[in-house]
């Protein structure tokens, strides 16, 4: 779906914007080029040159952002910051083909029209009583609920089709002027950008939730011998969560209002385009059972070792072989294989070639150069010398213990919005427990606060997959997406810091 129609004044500042990212992007590109960064490697200083054009080249929208994405690898492997193959290798990792695979089983559901089916029994559910905001809030809350067990991406592949059937059934039903459609446009990209950042933030609300919850907990225990279990992670990440996911909803009405309070006539509409869809269809039984398939395989190997613990042969076994971008494409691949069960269509399959490759190809290079630059940054040294140059430069803010958190949170809460949160996690970690014990800190409190800023990236679609999947409706101004975001790291922070005095010191005791 294409973006709203934008004003006059928008037009002009988005083509002064472009014409100044034409310019200063390459500027920028050369003048980190010729200006020594003693401390670096030649790898490592070409490569802070490229990431800093690449991120203007995103900010400024000066060329599409696929093509920028795509450009920076290239750049990377012309200045030998890496070989050709690796700068590359990015566009193909498992976490593109599970989004490939979420795309292909959302247009089966889509092409037989059970994502509409979906939204219009939500919105006919007597809560949201034909309240657009309410219909926000649902899905929202589900996608919070859901992301506590299954993948963040996962959940927004499930739910952005609703999101956007939702978007269609109000389309017909409001007034057809032209202001109406473009705040309609606009409180549907803030729904889409709503159930993103509810889904990172319930990845952070359980130890399986997310990577970088994974990575914390195994490293905590094999460098300082804290162990956090199951519930004392609740205890801290699902109220810090919840308070956050409350506040990003709040903060997404207020910032992409609703058209109207109540859509007049909607539950008419509603009753009776469901009244049309008829009974469920054959096509669609058999789409929804492929799509539960991957929803178990995509949840069977956190449940295995939740329940059968990380040593069991099948939950290892499950961790091997059942990725969650291996299940995706084994499921999206059944699609082409199952008949639709149409008698009017026989031989129709629940998915065909026409329709699978009209997916968003773009989100899916732009994630790759996300991908390919946040790797490098950590191979070449890059982000660690950034990382312990801002807390260096913090000088006496990080000689308390209190200090140090507040500063690596806030390093974490905006460094993660250029570089995977899991790899951010991964440097940063070690990095940050070496600094507290050196100290004579106890390094708990700061890595756990740290790894869950590592979920409160909300700036750009490359910081995480929800955030790329949400941009790539095209429902979402790039510029209100980086405004909106803004606000929203900088009241992570907050949250993140009230909760680190509060409730933390009672967790861990």
């Amino acid at each position: 779906m294409a973006a709203g129609k934008v004003s006059d004044a928008e037009a002009r500042f988005d083509a002064l914007r472009r014409r100044v990212g034409l310019v200063a992007a390459p500027v920028v590109f050369i003048g980190l080029l010729l200006t020594p960064m003693p401390g670096l490697s030649e790898e490592a200083h070409s490569l802070a040159a490229i990431s800093a054009m690449t991120v203007l080249l995103w900010v400024t929208e000066a060329i599409p952002l696929p093509a920028a994405a795509l450009l920076g690898p290239a750049l990377a492997a012309v200045f030998g910051v890496t070989s050709p193959k690796e700068a590359l290798a990015a566009f193909a990792d498992p976490l593109i083909f599970l989004f490939m695979g979420g795309f292909m089983l959302a247009a089966a559901l889509s092409r037989h029209r059970f994502d509409r089916r979906a939204a219009l029994w939500l919105i006919a559910r007597p809560v949201v009583a034909g309240s657009p905001a309410r219909a926000m809030i649902a899905i929202a809350s589900i996608s919070f609920v859901f992301s506590m067990w299954i993948s963040n991406t996962a959940t927004t592949a499930m739910l952005i089709p609703v999101a956007l059937g939702l978007h269609g059934t109000m389309l017909a039903v409001l007034p057809k002027d032209e202001e109406t459609r473009s705040k309609l446009h606009r409180f549907s990209g803030g729904m889409c950008l709503a159930l993103a950042y509810s889904a990172s933030l319930g990845g952070s609300a359980t130890p399986i939730g997310t990577g970088p919850n994974v990575i914390a907990v195994g490293m905590l225990e094999a460098k300082t011998g804290a162990r956090i279990d199951f519930l004392e992670w609740m205890s801290f990440g699902l109220p810090t969560a919840t308070v956050m996911t409350v506040l990003v909803v709040w903060g997404t009405l207020r910032y992409f209002p609703a058209p109207v309070r109540r859509v007049e006539g909607l539950m008419d509409e509603v009753r009776r385009q469901l009244g049309e869809l008829g009974p469920v269809t054959a096509a669609e039984i058999r789409t929804l059972f492929v799509f539960a398939i991957a929803v178990v395989g995509w949840l069977t190997p956190s449940f295995s070792k939740l329940f059968l613990g990380p040593e069991h042969p099948f939950a290892v076994w499950t961790k091997g072989h059942l990725a969650e971008g291996v299940v995706a494409l084994v499921c999206a691949c059944l699609l082409f294989f199952v008949p639709s069960g149409a008698r009017s269509k026989p031989g129709e399959r629940l998915l065909d070639w026409e329709d699978a490759q009209k997916m968003d190809w773009g989100t899916l290079f732009l994630l790759g150069g996300g991908l390919a630059l946040g790797r490098m940054t950590f191979q070449t040294g890059l982000a660690e010398a950034v990382g312990r140059g801002i807390l260096e430069s913090a000088g006496p803010i990080v000689q308390s213990p209190l200090g140090l958190t507040a500063a690596a949170v806030l390093l974490v809460v905006f460094l993660t919005e250029v570089t995977s949160n899991t790899a951010t996690t991964s440097m940063m970690l070690p990095v940050l427990i070496g600094i507290a014990q050196a100290s004579g800190f106890d390094s708990t409190a700061t890595a756990v606060a740290v790894t869950l800023a590592a979920s409160y990236a909300f700036m750009l679609p490359v910081s995480t997959p929800p955030n790329a999947m949400a941009y790539g409706t095209q429902m979402i101004r790039l510029d209100a997406m980086v405004r909106f975001g803004f606000r929203l790291d900088l009241l992570g922070f907050v949250v993140l810091m009230l909760a680190v005095i509060g409730i933390l010191p009672f967790v861990l005791g």
